[in-house]
């Protein structure tokens, strides 16, 4: 076993420091050891700064127990992880900062054999909390009996044992989402044991999953990690509805097979949510805002436009069709597509928002390519693309987008694309900086003023009228009081006549 003190790492937060002194109390009057274990050690050897504060705490005895006390005295949550094996979550928010406590028993009878049973060598490197809290910008003394600091330094992750992949399959995604977050490569010793442990990845939760598919697509490199999961055979056990799409040739107009393509859709929505350095300078900033909005805690719309970008031509085998000529034609597969992402995020425990923002995505992922090709984009046809897509509207661009950038490759013609992008900036101009011109007017009657104007009843035909309204008003031809009562008026001539 090797005992080094780190050379360099990242400072933490006060509030954080503060809140483990107080923990440390807890566990001191239990007379309990307590150690910092993984994530938050191996960030700080490496000098980063955390997407969010989680830290985990390995202790003998019953976690369960103790975890239950330490919600008490912090003030924080209690939410149980895993009963069996003894471990379990305390959540802690203030106004300065939100904490992850994730309290767990050793695996084993020592501090040392339980690193033995982690996941990757860089983390399996602890230190008594009593002895992080003395000097917390530079721990020590550290227990590292499987040289974790090694691998940190050659930026590699090595299995901390034989079976570390079939004792939790989770461990496969989890490799290629941190080699995607920290830029490590995989020791080449892991790739028999991965494939050994290929095949139980379904009996995995779908929440655990989805989080580390989701934290992979918040990265700029998921798409190498989605390639290497598609290499390993692990793609067909997390998300057997791609599987069709291997090898099934497009025809002249897409140079990749499906599946292929759908790859090269994540590749270039990497590529351009990275900086959105290929847009126009006035659009960088509200884009970027826009994509790393959470729809839920920790996972950002850039996530599931990359999830959506991946699922996007699901529904293509089941549709193909080869005429005589020897066209491929795929009629209808965004609505097939749309129904078997349905069963991807249900299994993936997505909630309903975000459900719902997948399937939609898929569904719609045509229309922006067909507006690209009218001659003039009418404020109408505008207005029409976000009253059904409603925040969604720009995800769904940057989803065609992605695939758009992916169809042809090198065969693709620049002044097309640079009329296709300019179609597409007018639409992301229309939701960022015209919305209560084009997108969603401001209200300028409602349905009892009408039903008080026109002496009507509650009804189906009052949001008729109020949305011929706000249509028009989009378009321009509306925009005082009495010029929407006129109109609602002409709308019930019509319709009596």
């Amino acid at each position: 076993m090797s005992r080094a003190s780190s050379s360099s790492s990242a400072s933490p937060p006060p509030a954080l420091v503060e809140l483990l002194t107080r923990a440390s109390a807890c566990f001191h009057r239990r007379e309990c050891a307590c150690y910092i274990v993984g994530g938050l050690l191996r960030d700080q050897l490496l000098g980063r700064v955390p997407r969010a504060w989680n830290v985990d705490l390995a202790v003998p005895g019953d976690a369960l127990t103790l975890s239950r006390e330490l919600a008490a005295h912090l003030g924080g949550a209690f939410v149980p992880l895993d009963e069996a094996a003894g471990s379990a979550r305390v959540v802690v928010q203030s106004p300065d900062l939100r904490v992850e406590l994730d309290i767990s028993a050793f695996r084993g009878a020592t501090i040392e054999e339980d690193l033995a049973r982690r996941d990757f060598t860089v983390n399996a490197i602890a230190v008594r909390l009593e002895d992080w809290l003395r000097a917390p910008q530079r721990p020590a003394p550290l227990l590292d009996p499987l040289d974790g600091q090694g691998a940190l330094a050659r930026r590699a992750l090595v299995a901390c044992f034989p079976r570390t992949f079939e004792d939790d399959p989770l461990r496969i995604l989890r490799a290629f989402r941190l080699m995607a977050q920290l830029e490590f490569t995989l020791d080449p010793s892991s790739d028999p044991l991965m494939r050994r442990a290929v095949a139980r990845l379904p009996q995995v939760s779908g929440e655990r999953l989805r989080d580390e598919l989701l934290a992979m697509f918040e990265t700029d490199r998921a798409a190498p990690a989605i390639r290497a999961l598609n290499e390993l055979g692990a793609l067909d056990a997390l998300i057997p509805e791609l599987s069709p799409g291997r090898g099934l040739e497009q025809g002249a107009f897409h140079h990749l097979d499906v599946l292929g393509h759908q790859l090269e859709t994540v590749a270039q929505a990497d590529r351009f949510l990275a900086d959105f350095a290929e847009f126009s300078a006035p659009l960088r900033e509200p884009m970027a805002r826009y994509c790393a909005e959470e729809l839920v805690e920790r996972r950002s719309r850039k996530s599931l436009i990359k999830l959506s970008g991946l699922l996007h031509d699901v529904g293509k085998p089941a549709r193909r069709t080869v005429e005589a000529d020897g066209e491929i034609w795929f009629l209808g597969h965004e609505q097939t597509g749309a129904a078997l992402a349905a069963g991807v995020v249900e299994r993936l425990r997505l909630s309903n928002r975000e459900a719902e923002m997948v399937c939609r995505m898929i569904l719609h992922h045509l229309r922006p390519g067909f507006l690209s090709r009218e001659p003039l984009l009418t404020r109408r046809a505008v207005y029409r693309f976000f009253k059904e897509l409603g925040d969604d509207g720009p995800a769904c661009l940057l989803v065609w987008w992605a695939d758009r950038m992916a169809t042809r490759g090198t065969k693709s013609r620049l002044d097309q694309l640079d009329q296709q992008r300019g179609r597409l900036e007018e639409l992301l101009n229309a939701y960022f900086f015209q919305a209560e011109e084009v997108v969603k007017p401001p209200r300028l009657v409602d349905g009892r003023r009408l039903m008080q104007a026109f002496r009507l009843q509650p009804g189906p035909l009052i949001g008729e009228l109020l949305g011929a309204i706000e249509e028009a008003q989009a378009e321009g031809r509306v925009r005082t009081t009495e010029e929407a009562l006129k109109l609602a008026q002409e709308q019930l001539r019509e319709q009596t006549s």
